[in-house]
């Protein structure tokens, strides 16, 4: 799904096979994806296994040393992002069984770059102040806050707010709101239990139509279809303890 996070995937047993619209299928031995607005791919035959992390975006920098924007709406091979350490950990995950010492390997690589200057946790390992404020605001109020409010409280242009936001994370502020009401809405759409209309008025949406509009555009589908027929919404509400609630 669209997402505000950096997502880091490494499978334990086939490559992941991917495809980020418009391209074609690419297999990784493991995967680093960027900020999104748009529905990424995976093929595959129902059965994976592997370790996946949602990132914050400041992660980049800080562990991966580059902007977010550089991974924006992309997938890219974690060896060409880490090198040589993204084989060792994986080899390393295959040689244990045990879910928690493959949680623990990998925070610890991840931990170690972030305390290295010479991979990520440098003096450059975070945004420019006034960019990591905007992004703070906009996330706080999971998209509903106006982005010439926004521009406004920095003392930016909306020009230079969008110029400079779109260089460090790879969307533009009001693509981040957008995704940000949209990810909201996931989790409530996912519940089956709330009403899509109320669905909507909760997530910051002018109504129901430009809730589907919007679902249409990041999802490739109606909220609707997707909480009948898609086994995501399934696994979300068997997953999740808020959402077992909720249903």
């Amino acid at each position: 799904m669209p997402s505000c996070s950096l997502t880091l995937v490494i499978p334990l047993d086939a490559p992941l096979t991917v495809s980020d619209p418009p391209g074609d299928p690419s297999a990784y031995g493991s995967v680093l994806a960027g900020l999104s607005a748009a529905p990424t791919h995976v093929h595959h035959d129902g059965n994976q296994h592997g370790v996946q992390l949602a990132l914050r975006p400041g992660a980049a920098r800080a562990i991966f040393g580059c902007r977010a924007a550089e991974l924006a709406d992309g997938s890219f091979e974690l060896a060409d992002v880490l090198g040589a350490d993204a084989e060792r950990l994986r080899e390393r995950l295959h040689e244990t069984d045990s879910w928690d010492r493959r949680l623990e390997l990998v925070e610890q690589l991840l931990l170690a770059r972030l305390g290295d200057s010479r991979t990520g946790g440098g003096r450059d390992s975070v945004p420019r102040g006034e960019v990591a404020e905007a992004w703070r605001l906009i996330r706080r109020s999971r998209g509903s806050v106006a982005i010439t409010d926004v521009a406004r409280h920095l003392g930016w242009s909306m020009r230079h707010l969008q110029q400079q936001f779109s260089a460090e994370f790879g969307l533009a502020p009001k693509a981040v709101a957008k995704v940000s009401r949209f990810e909201r809405s996931v989790r409530l759409v996912a519940s089956g239990g709330t009403p899509l209309a109320d669905v909507a008025v909760e997530c910051g949406y002018a109504d129901q139509g430009h809730l589907t509009r919007d679902w249409r555009a990041l999802a490739g589908t109606s909220p609707a279809r997707w909480r009948r027929q898609d086994a995501l919404a399934k696994a979300t509400r068997e997953t999740d303890p808020a959402q077992r609630h909720t249903a």
